[in-house]
C-alpha cells in the first residue's frame, strides 16, 4: 500500500492502548474476576506498563506470563494452559496467585531466573529440566526462558514478563535421535570391521637390518603398485602432513620407551601416486632382544578410510544444516563459547550479524521450496565470500543467518561486512531460467559492549535488524537499547492492526486527479488510513511494514480493493460523476495468483464499469520475473480495469519493457516535481518522460503538486494529469464528496 506526502502523514506517537484487546479466554475470564480483594485493585487502575505488557501477552499464540507486585501476582494467556496440566481445566484457580505458590514445587528452580528479571536483567535458558506434577503423575519436562523485567511508569522494576515454550517433545526426540545414531555408530563400526578384514595388509620391520617387508596390500594403502619399493622414508614421505610427527614419537617410544608387546595407532596417508588421502589403522606386536630394545615389529594395516568419512558425516548432520552446509545453531554456540574467552584474554571485540532476507517468503509462494532452497543455498555461499576464514557463517533455519566476527578492528569492521553483504546478496539469482531480485536487513551487535553471552548477542542483533527492516529494508542497524522499547511498540501496533482488519477498523482517504487541460477532476487515488486506539492517525510507514512481515497484508489488500468499488457505487447513486478510482498494490498481492479474480469479484459485488477502476504498480514489482508480471497485467487489461506505472523514474524500466507492458499511464514520481521550476536537470528528466510517455500513446500524470509554478511548468510541457496538495490533500469520503461539489461549482 502507499501513502502520498510526508506532510500528509505525519503521525503521533503509538497509541497508549491502556485497555484490554482480546485475549480469547483468558481475556474474557480477566474481566469476570473481582480483582479489587487481590494486591493488583480493579482493573481499571492497573498501571500502564502492566496493561501493555497483558496486550502482548494475551494476543500471542506462544505461552506467556507475567507476575506484577510485591505478591508477584501471576497472569498468563491461553497458549499458558497445557503447561498447567489439569489445572488449567479451571485457569480462574491460577489466575492471581502469587507466583511462588502457583509453582511451588519447582519454585527453588525458577526463583534465581525470577530474582535476576527483579534485579532489571533480562534472563534466557535453553531446555532448562523440570519435575512437573500435572495431569496426575510427576513428569519430566523441558522448557526455555525468555525473562524480562517490567517498569513501573517511575522507572522502577515492578514485575517480571517471560516467554516460555515447552521443549519437552523435541528434547526426548533428540535424545532417542542421538541414542539411534550411537546405535547406528556401533553397527557400522561392526559392519566396516567385518568388511575390512579381507582388506588386511601386513609387514615385518627387523629394526637391527632396517629390513622392511610390506606386501602388496599395505602398499596399496599408500597409494603404491605391488612392485614398488616402500622403506621407512617412503613411509614417513606418504604420511599426511599433520600426522608425522605423531606416528614417529609413537615408533620411537616403541622403540626406546617401557616394554611393550602390543601397538595400535591411527594415521592418514596421502598416496603416492594417486594423491588420494586414506585412513589407517596399524596394529601388532613389538618383540625385544636381553638388552630390552625393540628389535622386530610385525603387524598388520586397515584402511579404515570409509569408517572415518561415517564418524565425520554423522559429526557433520548434527552440527551442519543440511541445505547449506553452514554450521548450525548448535555449533555456533560451541565455537562462540571459546571463540568470546579467546577475544576477552586479547582484549579486542567481536560481533553478531543477524541477517534476515527480506520478502523471501513470496519466493517460495510464487516459485515453490525448491527455487527457494537454490536461493538459500546460493546467499550462503554470498556470505562466505564477504567474510575470513576466522569468521564464522551460520544458519539459524529458514531465511536467517547469522555471522560472528571473532576479532574486529579498523580494517575489519562490522559495518563494512554488513555494506559488502548488502552488494552481494542484492544482485539478481539466476534460478531455473528465473531472474530473482531479494536484498537483506541486518543488525549488529557488540560483545561486550551490548552483551556478554550469545543467546544475548543474538536477541539484540534481531532488534536492530527488525529497526533496520522498519526503516526501508536492504540496510543494517547496529543495536542500540531504545530498539527494546520499540519491538515491544510493534507487537502492540501488530496485535491493533489485527483488531482493526477483524473489526472493520480501516478507512481509505480520497485525493483528486485533475485533467491539466481544463481542470476537470478525472479521478481520484485512495490511500489508506489507520487510526490508533486514540483517534491518532498512524504513518503507513509504521503499520504497512507490519501488515507485510505479520502476512496480513494481503487481508489488507483485498480489503482496499473491495472498498474502493463500493465507495465508487455509492458515489454514483449519491449524483457525483463517474470518476476513476486507483488503487495501489503490494507486490505480494501482486503476484497472488488469485490477485485478478479478486479484482473481478470485487467489480461484480458493487456492479461498476471496470474502465472506472486503476490498479498503480511499481517498476520494481515487476522485475523478478518479468513474463510472469506481463501475464498478470494481461490478465487485469482483460478485465477492462485501467493499469498505472507508478514513481516513474525510480526504478529500472527500459524502453524494451515498457513497450511489453499493457499500461495505460505514467506516473511521474513526486521527487522529480519538487523545485521543478528551477532545477534544470529535473526538468530534463520530466521532458523525457512525458515525450516519451505520448510517443506510446499513454497519458502522463505529475504527483505531488503544490504550487502554481510547477502547475504551470506541466502545463507548458503537455503533461496530461495532475495530482498533489495544490488542489487538494486527502480526504474522507464525505468530505471528498463536499470538496468535490464546491470545486465543480468553482469551475462553472
Amino acid at each position: 500500500m502507499k501513502h502520498n506526502s510526508p506532510k500528509e502523514d505525519r503521525a503521533t506517537s503509538l497509541p497508549a492502548m491502556r485497555s484490554l484487546i482480546g485475549g480469547g479466554k483468558i481475556g474474557s475470564l480477566l474481566h469476570e474476576i473481582d480483582w479489587s480483594i487481590t494486591p493488583l485493585g480493579p482493573i481499571k487502575q492497573w498501571p500502564q506498563p502492566l496493561c501493555g505488557a497483558l496486550n502482548i501477552m494475551l494476543n500471542c499464540g506462544h505461552p506467556m506470563f507475567l507476575a506484577w507486585g510485591s505478591s508477584l501476582t501471576f497472569l498468563f494467556n491461553d497458549a499458558y494452559l497445557p503447561i498447567l496440566g489439569t489445572k488449567g481445566a479451571d485457569p480462574a484457580q491460577a489466575l492471581g496467585k502469587p507466583f511462588a505458590q502457583l509453582w511451588a514445587v519447582i519454585w527453588p528452580e525458577l526463583k534465581p531466573m525470577v530474582d535476576s528479571a527483579l534485579s532489571g536483567e533480562s534472563f534466557w535458558a535453553d531446555d532448562l529440566p523440570f519435575t512437573l506434577h500435572r495431569n496426575g503423575y510427576a513428569e519430566q519436562t523441558y522448557f526455555t526462558f525468555s525473562f524480562s523485567p517490567i517498569r513501573d511508569e517511575n522507572g522502577k522494576v515492578s514485575g517480571l514478563f517471560c516467554a516460555c515454550h515447552e521443549t519437552t517433545e523435541k528434547m526426548l526426540a533428540t535424545q532417542q535421535r542421538d541414542e539411534a545414531a550411537e546405535e547406528l555408530r556401533k553397527t557400522n563400526e561392526k559392519l566396516m570391521l567385518a568388511t575390512e578384514a579381507a582388506e588386511i595388509g601386513l609387514f615385518d620391520h627387523n629394526v637391527e637390518t632396517d629390513e622392511i617387508i610390506w606386501d602388496a596390500r599395505t602398499k596399496h594403502h599408500f597409494g603404491l603398485p605391488p612392485e614398488a619399493d616402500i622403506t621407512l622414508v617412503t613411509f614417513f614421505s606418504g604420511l599426511h602432513p599433520d600426522d608425522r610427527e605423531m606416528v614417529r614419537k609413537t615408533i620411537e617410544d616403541i622403540m626406546v620407551g617401557e616394554i611393550k608387546s602390543r601397538y595400535q595407532m591411527e594415521y592418514r596417508t596421502i598416496g603416492l601416486e594417486d594423491g588420494i588421502e586414506r585412513w589407517i589403522s596399524a596394529k601388532g606386536l613389538s618383540f625385544y632382544n636381553k638388552q630390552g630394545r625393540v628389535y622386530r615389529l610385525i603387524g598388520t594395516t586397515m584402511d579404515i578410510s570409509e569408517r572415518k568419512h561415517t564418524e565425520k558425516l554423522l559429526r557433520d548432520t548434527a552440527q551442519h544444516d543440511i541445505l547449506t552446509g553452514l554450521p548450525n545453531r548448535g555449533l555456533l554456540y560451541e565455537y562462540c563459547e571459546h571463540l568470546f574467552a579467546m577475544a576477552e584474554r586479547a582484549g579486542v571485540e567481536s560481533a553478531i550479524l543477524f541477517i534476515d532476507l527480506d520478502r523471501f517468503k513470496p519466493i517460495n509462494d510464487l516459485y515453490g521450496h525448491k527455487v527457494g532452497d537454490k536461493v538459500l543455498q546460493e546467499v550462503a555461499r554470498r556470505l562466505l565470500s564477504c567474510i575470513r576464514k576466522e569468521d564464522i557463517a551460520c544458519r539459524l533455519g529458514g531465511d536467517e543467518f547469522i555471522i560472528m566476527l571473532p576479532r574486529i578492528h579498523a580494517d575489519i569492521e562490522p559495518e563494512t561486512v554488513a555494506q559488502h553483504i548488502l552488494n552481494k546478496v542484492t544482485q539478481p539469482f539466476d534460478i531455473d531460467g528465473l531472474t530473482i531480485s531479494l536484498s537483506p536487513s541486518i543488525g549488529i551487535s557488540f560483545y561486550d559492549r551490548h552483551a556478554k553471552d550469545l543467546e544475548t548477542l543474538i536477541r539484540c542483533a534481531d532488534l536492530a535488524m527488525y529497526s533496520a527492516k522498519k526503516d526501508g529494508r536492504n540496510n543494517y542497524k547496529v543495536y542500540t537499547p531504545g530498539h527494546n522499547e520499540r519491538a515491544n511498540d510493534l507487537l502492540l501496533l501488530e496485535i491493533h492492526l489485527k483488531h482493526v482488519i477483524d473489526e472493520q477498523g480501516l478507512m481509505l482517504y480520497y485525493q483528486p486527479i485533475i485533467d491539466i487541460k481544463n481542470g476537470h477532476v478525472v479521478g481520484v487515488e485512495a490511500l489508506l488510513r489507520l487510526f490508533g486506539e486514540d483517534g491518532e492517525l498512524l504513518s503507513p510507514e509504521d503499520f504497512i511494514p507490519i501488515a507485510e512481515a505479520a502476512g496480513l497484508i494481503e487481508s489488507v489488500g483485498k480489503w482496499v480493493v473491495n472498498e474502493a468499488c463500493r465507495q465508487h457505487a455509492t458515489w454514483i447513486k449519491a449524483g457525483l460523476p463517474s470518476i476513476s478510482i486507483s488503487i495501489n498494490v503490494s507486490a505480494l498481492e501482486f503476484r497472488q495468483r488469485e490477485f485478478a479474480a479478486n479484482l473481478l469479484n470485487a467489480i461484480k459485488n458493487s456492479h461498476i464499469n471496470p474502465g472506472y477502476l486503476q490498479i498503480e504498480i511499481t517498476e520494481t514489482m515487476i522485475m523478478d520475473n518479468i513474463q510472469e508480471s506481463v501475464n498478470t497485467l494481461n490478465e487485469i487489461k482483460a478485465l477492462g480495469v485501467q493499469i498505472a506505472l507508478d514513481d516513474f523514474g525510480t526504478g529500472y524500466s527500459s524502453l524494451s519493457l515498457l513497450q511489453r507492458l499493457p499500461i495505460d499511464k505514467l506516473k511521474i514520481d513526486q521527487s522529480f516535481i519538487h523545485r521543478i521550476d528551477t532545477d534544470l536537470p529535473k526538468q530534463s528528466i520530466i521532458e523525457a518522460i512525458i515525450g516519451l510517455g505520448h510517443n506510446m500513446n499513454l497519458k502522463v500524470v505529475g504527483e505531488g503538486i503544490e504550487s502554481q509554478e510547477a502547475m504551470a511548468y506541466l502545463r507548458d510541457h503537455r503533461c496530461d494529469e495532475a495530482q498533489g496538495f495544490l488542489f487538494s490533500q486527502a480526504l474522507p469520503p464525505k468530505q471528498f464528496e463536499n470538496w468535490f461539489k464546491s470545486y465543480s461549482n468553482k469551475l462553472h
